[in-house]
């Protein structure tokens, strides 16, 4: 059964307001949780790298700002993409609920709540960091297009290859966690040894991360070399996760 593009909007919009009603219904804070959890986050990093490990970054804080709410954007919604599909497997079984419509709706329900965190940094970083706004910051709305393809590639992959194997469930946590430390989430890209730099450039959110970073940590424009690596590498991620996902769309219904 095919929908249309103004059903497939509706079905995706109600899936996202579904999602965000649900995540924070009986919440006193509510969506203000948005904000409160990864800011004592970076505040725990901040603390350790600053003051432990001694990171030498000028306003370290605002460094930190730039890009962890990428990698929470990310690190959240790759993990869904391990449950999404067999949560709502009762749905896809009884309905003509296209499994894209889940997986997106639950990149756009994540993206809200970085939207929010954004408008958050971006105040604290022209105010405090930069003492005005940069023309960097009109780059933003590229680098978030940059992230929502890649992460939704890698996200329709991993849902299709966890309905499959459920081993990639246990296998996540940790693959996040080397993924975290192989960005540089709280590290300039720059501290990165000479000698494993063209490795170190095979992971894409490294690329996305250091954009991020030179928009809005350093106030310039980013690199145009890299923009465009990072941009070719999200395009054939993204082509190989729909792809990957197409390929399996009409067994995944009967597996789940």
């Amino acid at each position: 059964m095919r929908r249309s593009p103004a059903a497939w909007r509706g079905l995706v919009l109600h899936l996202v307001l579904r999602h965000l009603r649900v995540k924070y219904q009986r919440s006193v804070l509510g969506f203000l949780w948005t904000l409160l959890n990864p800011l004592l986050t970076i505040g725990v990093l901040f603390a350790v790298f600053r003051y432990v490990v001694r990171i030498q970054v000028p306003d370290y804080w605002a460094f930190l700002l730039s890009g962890y709410f990428v990698w929470s954007f990310a690190q959240q919604t790759l993990t869904a993409a391990t449950t999404v599909l067999p949560e709502h497997a009762h749905l896809t079984r009884n309905l003509p609920l296209p499994g894209e419509a889940l997986i997106l709706a639950t990149a756009l329900s994540r993206l809200v709540e970085f939207l929010a965190e954004m408008l958050m940094v971006l105040v604290l970083l022209a105010v405090f960091h930069h003492h005005g706004v940069p023309a960097s910051f009109l780059c933003l709305p590229v680098l978030v297009v940059l992230q929502l393809a890649l992460v939704l590639g890698l996200t329709l992959a991993i849902a299709t290859a966890s309905t499959f194997f459920h081993d990639i469930q246990h296998a996540m946590p940790i693959g996040l966690m080397i993924l975290f430390y192989a960005s540089p989430v709280f590290y300039p890209a720059a501290l990165v040894p000479e000698i494993a730099r063209p490795l170190y450039a095979l992971n894409p959110f490294a690329g996305l991360l250091t954009l991020y970073h030179s928009a809005l940590f350093e106030g310039r424009a980013p690199d145009p070399g890299l923009a465009a690596a990072t941009a070719a590498a999200t395009a054939l991620i993204a082509w190989i996760g729909y792809g990957t996902f197409r390929r399996y769309r009409a067994l995944l219904p009967e597996i789940v």
